[in-house]
């Protein structure tokens, strides 16, 4: 036996880690790979993309709520019971990711129909067709096999999740969620103040002429009351000041 005593013997308090339960809000980094070819499908972290030559996207820790949709159900089930600092590796077949492929989904189109088709039609290229998206399997006697399967489908997924921080403060979980919801301007510009059951977030003006602002603001109404106990309402504050005459 080892010298060590027991935190009972001595009297030491061990502080539990909490662990992510449904609903909880948590930050995490990850990696999904399509595993017969090690294909990147999405990954969080910058050094991953780095490595596959992806220059432009979004690489930072995502929020995720387990239970909500936030990701595939069948990862979210995974992150329920771990704890922060924890990583986790594991596999998802396609029945609990994206679904067998559909052999009837496979279709043979002539040529001639496929005029208007925008871009080259090569095989491997995606094409949309009566506002179908599929890929083109092969080329060949005036015809075009175009496969409408989603284009995971059949497909076993390879997963690489750490959960970074359980979120536990009012103001973290709002930051968060205005993140989530308005990514293209820095959180910190927007000032948060609750008084149950209200919230007031103040826009800053970065946010006023963004597109689609008004959806984003709704949704982030939404999300608000739906995922912190005890808001029933959100109010937005938006000042506009007279421009000094240059």
């Amino acid at each position: 036996m080892s010298g060590e005593k027991s935190a009972e013997k001595t009297g030491e308090v061990v502080e539990e880690k909490p662990i992510v339960k449904e609903g909880d809000l948590i930050l995490v980094d990850y990696t999904f790979r399509v595993k017969e070819n090690g294909e990147l499908i999405e990954t969080t972290i910058k050094e991953v993309a780095e490595k596959e030559g992806i220059e432009e996207g979004r690489f930072e820790p995502r929020l995720v709520i387990p239970g909500k949709g936030f990701l595939l159900k069948s990862v979210e089930e995974q992150l329920i019971g771990m704890v922060p600092g924890e990583e986790k590796r594991f596999e998802i077949p396609p029945e609990k990711a994206f679904g067998p492929r559909d052999p009837s989904k496979v279709k043979v189109i002539p040529l001639r129909r496929l005029k208007n088709v925008e871009g080259p039609i090569t095989i491997g290229s995606r094409i949309t067709i009566d506002g179908r998206e599929g890929i083109v399997r092969s080329i060949g006697s005036g015809r075009v096999q175009v496969d409408f399967n989603p284009y995971l489908a059949g497909k076993t997924i390879d997963c690489y999740v750490k959960v970074l921080k359980i979120l536990s403060t009012d103001n973290e979980k709002i930051k968060a969620l205005i993140h989530y919801r308005i990514p293209d301007v820095d959180v910190k510009k927007f000032k948060v103040r609750v008084r149950r059951p209200e919230v007031k977030i103040t826009i800053p003006d970065e946010a006023f002429l963004l597109p689609a602002i008004q959806v984003a603001k709704r949704a982030l109404a939404k999300d608000l009351m739906d995922y912190i106990e005890g808001i029933e309402k959100v109010t937005y504050i938006e000042t506009y000041m007279k421009q000094a005459p240059q």
